[in-house]
């Protein structure tokens, strides 16, 4: 499964072995890591640090990129399919200058590389960024991939302009956050707020993690005196209102006694009853932006490099055993996503296997035997499941491969992320491609609609359409192809008068998904079609409505919204092929 995330392999070198998982307070404690690390990941993806793992080829092809590169307009598609290599977006004149710092480091020997230069947003902008990655060799001393993190530090740039001086670079997240300048901590809602956890990046202010999970140092203790009523007073006005974030700065005292600004950002933890339990919150040192603001004399707007900590994400997280059909000994709860419970797997009544789609079990099983003849530490692999209620959805496992001392593997640890949107929207966008390739070769009308409604019938969602267009001599639309009705339903339905309460709504040129859209007698007729979703997307061209393609489920009761925004594109992309032939077309 070959997951190369940055920081993937310190988080699998923190999991406890089965026995760990399986006792009492060490399995807590396991699962008590898992959310944190779940929680760490968010912090990431909610920064303003992207964060990157790149091959070392030329222009840096991306393997990884975080979700929040859309702050300088470009998806993670863009990179990982190839689209964008890296190298693509730096700026001309700093292209080379990276590439020969990047090498000089590399013969070197140092295990990092840091460098400020320019990049083009996808809009076109010139953006200044901090780069700070490390270097990735195999077991040979060669370069296989750099993982580091990208900060957009362009207001800084503006900063230094005017003030005709160099700042220091600013330090950034690198690919885990015990390396980032944001110390992560989690607070007991009690006086002084005694922690209970604290990231090791803490010694940048002089103190050491055990020093506040002994309960030896209280963090309100080291808030300024003059700063601590007024942050007790901000962050009780917040949970008053019953608001879910509190952000703050203040002054904090080193162990060395030194002051230090900082910025705090806490995501406001509650019970079922309202009631506040804990404080999940990072706090970031911003002494040097505060010393910029005072040579400025005015306020900078407060730099945002974090969100909101949440506790779930996306990604399911599973210890499984190495037995027949993978037996769960743990599973993360945001499992509910896919219809299940923990206690679904941990009692044993439902194996991992058991949700496998059947088609792909006997892959998976090939694969991840490949993987463990050829004694790899992971495993990576997109497959179907089924979920609670027996839908089938794509997910994407990366899982690491557990050995005991006998190199005889005992456990896989991985997570599973639901795909599924992903995988049909490139589905989408081929189904468009090879139907615009097709429509491109056909001058015949007939032809044109087949094709239209053959691709659009590839949806899972849907499974009978028809195509209406105008006919200006009888003014009335006319059914001209069809795909998946009955011919009763088809001989009801075969024409419309143009001010029939159909023909009027296909006429306002807003797409319609409700079955409610259909006078009575037709809502009969639907309901004796056994059709439960409908989609009726009208025909554009130069102004006017020329028809509408239109489509139905026998088995969804409503259009997902990737289907409809997938046959609005469809209606704007054939409507051109359609409209300048279809006068002289014969219909009937």
């Amino acid at each position: 499964m070959n997951d190369k995330n940055a920081g993937y392999e310190e988080k699998k070198n923190r999991y406890p072995d089965s026995a760990d998982v399986a006792g009492g307070e060490r399995g807590k404690a396991f699962h008590a890591a898992l959310e944190r690390e779940e929680a760490l990941k968010t912090i990431i993806n909610n920064s303003q640090v992207v964060v990157f793992l790149w091959k070392n080829e030329e222009k840096w092809p991306a393997e990884f990129v975080s979700e929040n590169v859309v702050n300088f307009g470009y998806t993670v598609e863009d990179f990982i399919s190839g689209r964008v290599l890296y190298g693509d977006i730096i700026y001309p004149e700093d292209l080379n200058k990276v590439g020969e710092e990047l090498q000089k480091r590399i013969l070197m020997g140092a295990p990092d590389f840091s460098m400020e230069y320019r990049i083009f947003s996808k809009a076109g902008k010139i953006r200044w960024v901090n780069e700070r990655s490390f270097i990735e060799r195999d077991q040979e001393g060669k370069v296989t991939h750099f993982q580091g993190v990208v900060l957009d530090i362009t207001e800084r740039k503006r900063s230094e302009e005017k003030l005709k001086k160099a700042l220091e670079m600013q330090k950034v997240l690198t690919a885990v956050i015990n390396n980032s300048p944001a110390v992560v901590f989690l607070w007991k809602n009690e006086k002084y707020w005694p922690a209970t956890f604290v990231s090791d990046n803490i010694v940048q202010f002089g103190y050491t993690a055990s020093d506040f999970i002994s309960q030896g140092i209280l963090y309100g203790k080291i808030i300024h005196p003059d700063d601590l009523k007024r942050v007790e007073g901000e962050l009780e006005r917040h949970i008053q209102k019953g608001e879910v974030s509190f952000n703050s700065e203040y002054r904090i005292l080193t162990k060395a006694g030194d002051l230090r600004w900082v910025n705090e950002k806490t995501f406001i933890q509650r019970d079922g009853n309202g009631s506040v339990t804990c404080f999940q919150g990072i706090v970031l040192d911003i002494t040097p932006r505060k010393k910029i603001e005072e040579a400025l004399r005015k306020s900078l707007e407060m730099q945002k490099l974090l969100k909101t900590i949440v506790n779930k994400s996306s990604a399911v997280a599973f210890l499984w055993k190495n037995t027949e059909n993978w037996p769960v000994e743990f599973v993360s709860e945001n499992i509910t996503q896919f219809g299940y419970s923990v206690e679904d797997f941990t009692s044993g009544k439902i194996l991992y296997g058991d949700i496998i789609y059947k088609e792909d079990i006997n892959s998976i099983f090939e694969s991840l035997a490949r993987a463990v003849r050829e004694e790899l530490d992971s495993f990576e692999m997109e497959y179907r499941i089924l979920t609670g209620d027996r839908n089938v959805r794509w997910v994407e496992e990366r899982t690491y491969i557990q050995r005991d001392n006998k190199n005889t593997v005992t456990h896989f640890q991985g997570i599973v992320v639901d795909v599924t949107e992903r995988k049909e929207a490139r589905e989408m966008l081929e189904i468009q491609r090879e139907l615009s390739i097709a429509l491109s070769s056909t001058w015949n009308l007939q032809a044109m609609l087949n094709l239209i409604l053959d691709s659009c019938l590839k949806i899972r969602e849907i499974d009978a359409g028809g195509i209406y267009l105008k006919d200006e001599l009888l003014d009335q639309i006319n059914l001209v192809a069809h795909r998946g009705l009955s011919s009763d339903f088809v001989e009801k339905i075969y024409a419309y008068r143009a001010d029939s309460p159909e023909a009027k709504q296909v006429w306002t040129e807003k797409p319609v998904y409700k079955l409610s859209f259909f006078a009575e007698e037709m809502a009969g007729m639907l309901r004796k079609e056994k059709i439960t979703a409908v989609a009726v997307i009208p025909m554009k061209h130069r102004g006017e409505v020329i028809g509408s393609l239109n489509f139905a489920s026998h088995t969804v009761d409503r259009i997902p919204h990737n289907v409809r925004n997938f046959l609005e594109s469809i209606a704007l992309q054939v409507v051109n092929y359609i409209a300048p032939i279809r006068i002289e077309a014969d219909f009937i």
